[in-house]
């Protein structure tokens, strides 16, 4: 054994009858080392044989071929008749047999495929991105062709079936007792198809051309259990992917997140080379709402409305301060990274999360691969108000002011004190809380009748004034807005509206300060800077 070992394997500690531990790791790492360089043996061969075939050449040349044999086929049966312009669908309606002669491919939906042309029978219909559809349609297609083919991918969104809907589909399917497969409130058309007839011949079209292999290779493991073959070409490109994580906080108002937008459009935006070729995407169709509002030179949609679609760049801002089932959906996650052909961006909370999910897997899956993982360095002064910050806000009210009985306000009104300490120029500014608008106001000739009830009521006020105190001016009127309180739609919200036409008639500027945003130090710097300078 000892000769065995010292000249045959090269392990020079002596073998011990009463202690194997050792020789067993050694053997093992023996083992390891050996498989790797049959490994790597192998790797070299297959490099070789590989090197000696030009696959992007054979690839392209097939196809080619494919479609030069494809058009000289359709030249073959169709060069020696014109084909007819039809002027309009009652003119395909009356000559639908002269059509599909002439015209052997027709496209339709699945809604229409029936009547578009009536009393036709297809040899074959090819239903696309038919996760999509939903059974009583797709069971209708059906109907008008000989043989189908069932194109989708069981991985990607279903069909959205509405709340309505879903009761009345459940009806039926209690009162008439309709097989589970049947379900048309549960199952997609391509799901039915499949649990109908669970023996149908089906191919996985395994082979994957559109992102880039870093990106899709997320999916590929964490839903196609590794059976996709990536055939896109990693360059070392930079950032291929990247997350960047907001400050901790309640950042969340009814599935819109401002913090996450400003996000995007301070941090993640100027770090993108190119924003021709962006796309924003969200769960949720109240962010979509205010990113293309406040965005309006980029498309934001939901993930749902981007299925099959694509962008050189994609961005994913997943609003929830708890990621939820519906936004941490793996049909849903899978979809979304799949739009992004050569980088994907996801802005995402900074908070604890209380359960692991397919975000937290992608956001491993991120920093595992040594690519970025930030964490945001926007921040509010409102952000003391959060429950993350109990202690921290406590003690900054003990060292400061307090003006008012809501601690956003006293917030503000040491954040302004702040600047006009810190900043030089602004020595000769100082703050008043809580002004009466009927003080600053005094002329109320361009008022009609509504507005001058609202100036001369006693609780209608500013609540903060930044005045000249050489000049005893008024330069600046800044406001603190909660969310809830202030949000549009509200009676404070037409209140405010009426304040801010009455300041601007009278040439006084006003800053507003909702407790979602950020950036409250530069918002009123700048603004005191265009004013004075």
């Amino acid at each position: 054994m000892n000769f065995v070992r010292k000249y045959l394997y090269g392990i020079k500690a002596p073998f011990d009858p009463s202690n194997v531990q050792p020789t067993i790791l050694e053997i093992q790492a023996l083992f390891y080392l050996v498989r790797k360089n049959e490994l790597n043996k192998r790797i070299d061969g297959i490099e070789e044989e590989l090197n000696a075939v030009d696959a992007k050449t054979l690839t392209k040349d097939l196809a080619s071929i494919s479609l030069t044999l494809l058009k000289a086929s359709l030249f073959d049966k169709y060069h020696k008749e014109q084909r007819r312009v039809y002027a309009d669908v009652k003119e395909l309606h009356m000559s639908a047999d002269e059509v599909c002669r002439q015209y052997p491919v027709i496209l339709s939906t699945t809604f229409s495929a029936r009547t578009s042309l009536p009393r036709q029978t297809y040899d074959y219909i090819i239903m696309d991105e038919a996760s999509q559809v939903s059974i009583e349609t797709g069971a209708l297609a059906l109907t008008c062709a000989k043989n189908a083919v069932i194109v989708g991918d069981t991985m990607q969104l279903p069909n959205v079936v509405t709340d309505e809907d879903r009761l009345k589909l459940n009806g039926i399917f209690d009162e008439y007792k309709v097989a589970r497969g049947y379900n048309c409130a549960d199952y997609s058309f391509l799901h039915s198809v499949c649990t109908v007839l669970p023996k149908v011949e089906q191919t996985l079209l395994r082979e994957h051309y559109r992102c880039h292999p870093t990106i899709i290779n997320f999916c590929n493991q964490r839903f196609y259990g590794g059976n996709l073959l990536i055939m896109t070409e990693d360059h070392n490109e930079k950032d291929v992917m990247m997350a960047i994580k907001t400050v901790p906080g309640h950042h969340t108002r009814g599935h819109f997140n401002q913090r996450e937008i400003d996000v995007v459009k301070n941090e993640v935006l100027p770090k993108l080379e190119q924003v021709e070729d962006v796309g924003i995407i969200t769960p949720y169709n109240n962010q979509v709402y205010e990113f293309n509002r406040q965005i309006p030179s980029l498309t934001a949609a939901t993930i749902h409305k981007y299925q099959g679609r694509e962008k050189d760049t994609i961005i994913m801002s997943v609003v929830d301060d708890q990621i939820t089932e519906f936004s941490d959906d793996a049909n849903l996650i899978n979809v979304a990274i799949s739009r992004a052909k050569k980088r994907f961006c996801l802005v995402v909370t900074g908070n604890e999360q209380e359960r692991k999910g397919n975000i937290s897997d992608l956001i491993d899956y991120i920093e595992y691969n040594n690519l970025t993982v930030t964490e945001s360095k926007i921040c509010s002064v409102f952000d003391y108000l959060y429950s993350q910050y109990t202690n921290e806000r406590m003690a900054f009210l003990a060292n400061h002011r307090n003006i008012s009985e809501y601690d956003s306000e006293n917030l503000t009104f040491s954040l302004i004190e702040n600047i006009l300490h810190e900043y030089p120029e602004y020595s000769h500014l100082g703050v008043f809380c809580h002004t009466p608008l009927r003080t600053v106001v005094r002329d109320w000739s361009l008022l009609n009748d509504e507005e001058r009830k609202y100036v001369s009521h006693y609780a209608t006020h500013l609540d903060f004034l930044i005045v000249n105190q050489v000049t005893k001016k008024p330069v600046l009127a800044i406001e603190t807005d909660g969310f809830y309180f202030h949000n549009e739609g509200t009676d404070q919200h037409r209140r405010d509206e009426m304040k801010n036409h009455i300041l601007e008639m009278y040439g006084l500027p006003l800053l507003r300060l909702s407790t979602i945003g950020s950036g409250e130090k530069d918002k009123i710097v700048n603004t005191l800077e265009g004013i004075i300078c």
